[in-house]
């Protein structure tokens, strides 16, 4: 199985508030530049997850849509999860690592919120993620991991938007 991880496109500030902060007019390109960026990439993405938050929402649509013509996925699903000052403790290594064992999907893309994608990451691929603070992730920017529950994952590397 393939993950990716992405981070939200660039957001408004004020005078939204944190959950409803939306993506702004460069970072919705970024996104859709993105989205030209997995789509050249060897692989078939079926499944999208997102934090529910607007701005991961809207990244993850601009992604379906700039996905749709090579891939199966259909739709966006939420997770409270993935969204920024969200993440459930009971939401740790085990129980994220059994989420992905009964995902099935040949390549999951989650979108969400720095810091836990970088935590994500690190329970992915621990060696090559030692600690979860230890890079920064930009905005409208994915990690390719290759992950099977039976070994650790493999990090193969950083999709950015051209």
């Amino acid at each position: 199985m393939r993950v990716i991880l992405v981070r939200h496109g660039e957001a408004a500030d004020d005078p939204f508030p944190e959950v409803l902060r939306p993506l702004t007019p460069g970072g919705r390109k970024s996104v859709r530049r993105l989205a030209r960026e997995i789509a050249l990439l060897d692989l078939v993405v079926d499944r999208i997850i997102s934090s529910p938050l607007t701005r991961a929402v809207q990244t993850a649509e601009l992604l379906l849509c700039g996905l749709r013509k090579k891939h199966p996925v259909s739709q966006v699903e939420c997770r409270i999860e993935l969204a920024s000052d969200f993440l459930p403790a009971s939401f740790g290594k085990e129980s994220f690592l059994a989420f992905l064992a009964d995902s099935f999907p040949e390549t999951l893309l989650l979108v969400g919120h720095e810091p836990e994608l970088l935590t994500l990451a690190h329970f992915l691929a621990p060696d090559q993620f030692p600690a979860p603070s230890a890079s920064g992730m930009k905005k409208a920017t994915g990690f390719l991991f290759e992950w099977d529950p039976e070994n650790e994952g493999i990090f193969h590397g950083r999709i950015s938007p051209r």
